[in-house]
Formats: structure tokens, C-alpha cells, sequence
């Protein structure tokens, strides 16, 4: 099914055959990352972990914004976190196709929360290292310049990317700002990644600042999560410790394989809050860009975080469980893991920046058939 929806896009959008080829085999590689175990997730990872999403019926119109409750004021964050609507617009709105024979039509939109100068989270700042490494490859330099990660096993980190005989980004693919490489180089790359120390990968979507972006040069955010089973440091839930114990940067090429940078062996980890659900007992770990949510295999779900000035952010949403009929996406990237002991888990980077002390419960809906069911995350301390 993945296959034949690249394959219409394609066709549609009169894409050569290399490229086609191309695309096709660097898709099902970020599939089978993003899923654990190359499992897809029907209805909500299906639409975001495709390269070639746009290519399959995304229209991106610009909507309205929100105000965000407590963030960094560093360039870091700001740059990171940045609404990455038209027009710098705080949403961004599209149509994927779905349905069992593809005639359906599903309007989905993401939320970028903006962040505000005034509002800090403390110590936040004080968590981003500076990593200072390079990477040549094919006509390539990319600069690691700052990274922050958290117990959850996930970050955020900011680099740039050179190439004196032009960067070749295929921008008629994937999200708004998304990273995709359009394969016209003779040596083509086909993606930017992370690996920890020990081979084990981690999954990443990287995105270009559109204000600094060149046909040689482009500054940018790439976001990750862990994958598959790997440890936490705390061993209570999988995520930090293989990212503890060093990570690194690698251009990928379809023929040629892999490039590496030297290891970066982060300092610290920004720490999670602790939230339980007193019925399953089941736990969810949440820092200000990442959700840990253990023993929690979704398909079609709605997640929702309770803050303690009465409002709320959705952060997924199935079109089924949303009064609009819209599906919900905010998020950079999510993964399926297996959590310890031997039970399945979600991970996600969302597409903004919350306080967790200011989160008061986490709300998550399953629908299952035609019945749904309901758990109330709680805070632990």
C-alpha cells in the first residue's frame, strides 16, 4: 500500500525514474526507523513518517495561532521551536489521502506553540551544549553546532549544511520545511541522520530556517527519538542511556552507504516529570519537548496535555475522535519502542514547548472498533 501511493504521487507529479527509485527506497529506510520493528502504525504515524508526504495530496494553507505558557528565550529554542507556517503563520494545514481504496480525503494540521521572549523555563538554557563538529561528504560540510537531550532519549540539536555546487532539496516533498534531497547530484544523499555510540539508531526529521536558506547553504533543526528496545538511564523506561553513551551524525547514499562524524558524548540529560494512570498503573514521562508514554501502542488516539491555567494542547488527534473530523499532528517526529519490561511504547518530539510543571494531567482516548477508552495521566510528585 505505501508503494502504490508513492508510486500515483510520483507518476503524478512527473517525477524521472531515478528519482522515483530513489525516493521510494529512502522511504521505506525511514519507515522501517520510525515504526519499531518496520511495523507501520495505520491512520497516524502512516502520515507523517512518508519523505514523500506532500507528493500524496498535501495543500499547505496557513490558520491561526496560539500563545505558549512557559519557554526559552534563547536563539536555540526560539530557532527550533519557530512557527513554520506561511507567512511565519503558527499552523500549517494539508489533505492526505486515506481510506481503504485511497478516495478519501483527510484534512490534518499541525500547531507550532510560538514562544514568547518573557517566558523561561529555568535552567532550560543551561542544558544546550555546544558541539562544534564537521562532517565532509560528497560535496557536503555539515556543522554541529548546539544540542540538548533529554531522559526520554530524545533532542533537539541545530546544525548547518554547505555545498559550494548547491544543496539539491526536493521542496515539492514532505512537510513544511522539511529537509528532503532531490537526488539530481551525481552523488546522490540521500538523507541526514543519528546513530548512538553503540549502532543503535535513532529516528530524526531535520528542517531548514527559511530566512537563512540558500542554494548553497541552509541552517536547520533536526529532532530525534530512540527506537526499537534500548535503556534508559534510570532502567525505569527505555530512551537515554544508549544516547548517554555518545551519538553521531552520518549523510546517507543509496549506493555508497554511510558517512560519519566523530562522537559527541552529551554532559547532562533535561529531566522528565513522572505521570501514572491509577487504573492501568501505566506511566508517561514528559520534559518540555518530549512524551514518553509506556505501555501505550496507539492507533487511533487522541493525546491530550491538561495545563494548570485551564487550558489544553492537543498533541494528536485522530480525524474520528475530533469533533472538525481533523487529524491532529503535533509533532516533529514519533516512534513505536518497546519499553522495559517487553511492552510497547510511544515516543514523540512535539511541534512546541511546554513547562512540565505546569502540566496537570495528560489525557489520552484510544478508539478501538467503535468503543473508546480513556486514561488519566497524573503527576507523581
Amino acid at each position: 500500500m505505501r508503494s502504490n501511493k508513492i508510486d500515483k504521487a510520483m507518476h503524478t507529479l512527473h517525477a524521472s525514474d531515478d528519482l522515483y527509485d530513489r525516493v521510494v527506497a529512502e522511504s521505506r529506510e525511514r519507515a522501517e526507523k520510525g515504526h519499531g520493528h518496520g511495523v507501520p502504525k495505520p491512520g497516524r504515524l502512516a502520515l507523517r513518517s512518508i519523505p514523500v508526504v506532500a507528493a500524496i495530496g498535501i495543500a499547505i494553507a496557513a490558520m491561526g495561532g496560539i500563545a505558549v505558557s512557559a519557554v526559552s528565550n534563547s536563539e536555540f529554542f526560539a530557532k527550533a521551536f519557530a512557527p513554520r507556517g506561511d507567512n511565519g503563520s503558527s499552523q500549517v494545514a494539508w489533505d492526505a489521502i486515506g481510506g481503504a481504496d485511497d478516495s478519501k480525503r483527510i484534512p490534518c494540521k499541525q500547531e507550532y506553540r510560538v514562544i514568547a521572549a518573557e517566558d523561561v523555563i529555568s535552567d532550560m538554557e543551561n542544558e544546550v551544549e555546544a558541539v562544534g563538529i564537521q562532517l565532509h561528504a560528497w560535496g557536503y560540510t555539515m556543522t554541529i553546532r548546539d544540542m540538548i537531550a533529554d531522559e526520554n532519549g530524545c533532542g533537539v540539536v541545530r546544525f548547518s549544511l554547505d555545498n559550494p555546487d548547491g544543496l539539491h532539496l526536493a521542496m515539492q516533498y514532505g512537510s513544511t520545511n522539511e529537509i528532503i534531497f532531490d537526488g539530481s547530484n551525481d552523488c546522490y544523499v540521500g538523507g541526514m541522520y543519528m546513530e548512538c555510540a553503540n549502532g543503535v539508531d535513532l529516528n530524526t526529521y531535520s528542517f531548514y530556517d527559511e530566512e537563512t536558506l540558500s542554494d548553497t547553504h541552509l541552517d536547520g533543526t533536526m529532532y530525534f527519538t530512540p527506537i526499537d528496545d534500548i535503556d534508559r538511564a534510570d532502567d525505569e523506561t527505555p530512551g537515554a542511556a544508549t544516547v548517554m553513551s555518545g551519538v553521531k551524525w552520518y549523510l546517507n547514499e543509496l549506493q555508497e552507504g554511510k558517512v560519519y562524524s566523530e562522537v559527541f558524548t552529551p554532559s547532562g540529560l533535561l529531566e522528565t516529570r513522572e505521570f501514572r494512570d491509577q487504573q492501568s498503573d501505566n506511566t508517561c514521562y514528559i520534559s518540555p519537548f518530549s512524551i514518553w508514554l509506556k505501555d501505550h501502542y496507539g492507533i487511533r488516539e487522541s493525546l491530550k496535555l491538561n495545563l494548570s491555567d485551564g487550558s489544553s494542547w492537543t498533541i494528536l488527534e485522530d480525524e474520528l475522535l475530533n469533533e472538525e473530523g481533523v487529524s491532529i499532528f503535533n509533532t516533529y517526529v514519533q516512534s513505536g519502542v518497546d519499553s522495559h519490561p517487553d511492552a510497547p511504547g510511544d515516543v514523540l518530539v512535539m511541534s512546541g514547548l511546554v513547562d512540565p510543571e505546569q502540566v496537570s494531567s495528560i489525557t489520552s482516548i484510544k478508539l478501538e472498533d467503535t468503543s473508546t477508552s480513556e486514561r488519566t495521566y497524573l503527576p507523581t510528585s
